[in-house]
């Protein structure tokens, strides 16, 4: 095997063969992200989607992390499914506008508690 760094043979060749988990988050953010088929046109837009897709695999990646560390008993795809439920509507009262958001479905609060945030409350103003 010859290579064009200062890696020894075992090392090139343990990095060639972690390729597979590149093709595997590719293949996953295609297909459970919903990504396809978009159609665009400029070199900027394209690299602009490209850009979007790495940072929602890099934020998927880091929450299916984050929920390991506190050995949470859900994984990524329950906890997302759960916070797409969650809503918020702006209520307007004597002139003062407020958000209130729902009640936290099933393991939506798991991505909070993994990440170490505080949820919104429930009711609060907005300046």
């Amino acid at each position: 095997m010859r290579t064009n760094t200062r890696l020894s043979s075992s090392e090139v060749a343990g990095a060639y063969k972690s390729l597979w988990q590149i093709e595997r988050a590719f293949r996953e953010l295609k297909t459970g992200l919903n990504l396809r088929p978009i159609h665009l046109w400029t070199e900027q837009r394209v690299r602009g989607h490209i850009m979007m897709c790495f940072l929602a695999l890099v934020v998927e990646s880091a929450l299916c992390r984050k929920l390991k560390e506190v050995n949470s008993p859900c994984c990524y795809n329950d906890v997302i499914e759960d916070l797409k439920e969650l809503r918020a509507v702006e209520i307007d009262l004597d002139g003062e506008r407020y958000l209130s958001r729902t009640e936290m479905p099933g393991h939506a609060y798991e991505a909070f508690k993994a990440l170490k945030l505080r949820p919104p409350k429930h009711i609060q103003q907005i300046e």
